[in-house]
């Protein structure tokens, strides 16, 4: 024992092996004492690891499990029709249940309340105020983007701490690659994304257009720069007018389309015919105020 009564550091045969305090806080609460057993020793620790391999082969193998709920069911059902009814290893004629119902009242009770199984790490939210575990992603308040905070897993939730405050809570998910998004975090960011666009190409789309606000949220969902798509779409107003450009915007929200592309091919499928193609030249202010002389060109073909 050193000077912090909840660091234990042991040796054997030659090395120093130094218990985690959190391992030693929790067999502490139940009244066990971990024990070092030596690499390469199976016959050390010979009844775990038998009782491992029983439930490798006897529950998981070829075994579907789609979630802790389902698989905490399955596993309970097992316990009851065949670990539990299988005969005791030392005493053949009686099962395993009987013999742990005679030993129950020797038993101690199991600590009230139960241990604290959180498993607490830092991490890091992105730009997009989205934090990854196990490859999913979790959304945060956007206030927090860019910031490195505290989560608290356990095997079925996960709690996002600002310090002590708890900003987000998540069911956990065990799927690969999933994006978990609560809706008031998407609400928010959106607002601010809105409130980040120029002002004057904002205005001027909602005063012009309806339902834009329906390409601005796909925009938004699909990772494009808003201020970028809000440029394009004053330009392409620029260029067939109102008429064309609200008609375009009407066809892409009920295709349930977005890209920008798209939507000046259908401001073209919509411009009227009788109006020549239109093309926007946009020269610097030198050029527009530039006095420009003609030249003799009767000597040209000499």
């Amino acid at each position: 024992l050193f000077d912090n009564p909840k660091v234990v550091v042991v040796e054997r045969h030659g090395d120093r092996v130094r218990f985690h305090d959190g391992l030693l806080e929790l067999a502490a609460r139940l009244h066990v004492q971990p024990r070092l057993c030596a690499p390469r020793k199976p016959n050390q620790k010979g009844k775990v690891e038998r009782a491992i391999r029983f439930l490798r082969e006897r529950f998981f193998a070829a075994r579907a499990i789609h979630s802790i709920a389902h698989g905490n069911a399955q596993l309970e059902h097992f316990l009851e029709t065949i670990a539990n009814a299988r005969p005791h290893p030392v005493w053949r004629d009686r099962t395993v249940l009987e013999l742990f119902e005679e030993e129950r009242p020797r038993l101690m009770a199991l600590p009230t309340p139960m241990p604290d199984l959180e498993h607490v790490m830092p991490v890091a939210v992105d730009k997009t105020a989205f934090v990854t575990i196990d490859t999913n992603r979790y959304s945060v308040p956007s206030r927090h983007a860019r910031r490195t905070l505290t989560v608290a897993a356990t095997d079925t939730e996960l709690r996002f701490l600002d310090g002590a405050e708890e900003i987000a809570r998540h069911e956990r998910c065990w799927g690969r690659r999933q994006i978990l998004e609560k809706h008031e975090h998407r609400e928010a960011l959106l607002a601010e994304k809105r409130g980040a666009r120029a002002l004057k190409g904002r205005d001027r789309l909602h005063a012009e257009l309806t339902n834009i606000d329906v390409l601005l949220d796909r925009w938004f969902e699909n990772g494009r720069n808003i201020g970028s798509m809000v440029a394009r779409t004053t330009k392409l107003l620029d260029l067939y007018g109102q008429a064309a450009v609200q008609a375009a915007v009407d066809e892409m929200v009920v295709r349930g389309t977005h890209d920008p592309g798209a939507l000046a091919m259908h401001c073209e499928r919509h411009r009227e015919r009788s109006v020549p193609v239109p093309m926007l030249l946009d020269l610097a202010p030198h050029v527009v105020e530039r006095d420009v002389v003609p030249h003799d060109l009767g000597g040209y073909d000499d």
